[in-house]
């Protein structure tokens, strides 16, 4: 014996009304890293953390993390070595010394001179920065570049 269910008018806005507001809440909920991905709070310095790769090179890793306000950007190799970690705190920028080999890095605060010719990559598109790497090997430079193209 079948019985017709009737939804009040109520019952169908309340739920139209939630269908629209969770998704909404569930974006603003978290940092992202300006990829839209809540960061990491763990695993810094890993060679295989349980965080999002962000690159936009594949010749590259991108992990962030975020704690106590700092957002951390790890940049590792397709080995899973760690080359180098950039810190962040709005727009004051800081490499940490991490890896086995000193990356070089240029800093909006204090700015390197980039190898002429160098092949440029951006590894890192951000909604305020991009992470970029002139040349290759040991000569190579890294940059964090702010702009407003990266909006």
């Amino acid at each position: 014996m079948e019985m017709p269910v009737r939804f009040s008018r109520l019952s169908k806005l309340s739920v139209a009304a939630a269908l629209l507001v969770v998704p909404a809440l569930s974006f603003a909920c978290c940092p992202g890293g300006g990829q839209g991905v809540p960061l990491a709070t763990a695993g810094l310095g890993e060679s295989q953390p349980a965080a999002l790769d962000l690159s936009s090179d594949p010749a590259w890793l991108v992990y962030a993390f975020e704690r106590d306000g700092v957002s951390y950007y790890q940049v590792n190799d397709l080995t899973g070595q760690v080359n180098l970690i950039v810190a962040n705190i709005e727009s004051t920028f800081w490499a940490l010394p991490a890896g086995k080999t000193v990356a070089r890095v240029s800093l909006p605060s204090k700015p390197l001179a980039i190898p002429k010719n160098a092949r440029r990559s951006v590894v890192f598109r951000g909604p305020d920065f991009s992470l970029v790497v002139y040349g290759e090997g040991p000569g190579a430079v890294w940059s964090v570049e702010r702009g407003v193209s990266n909006k």
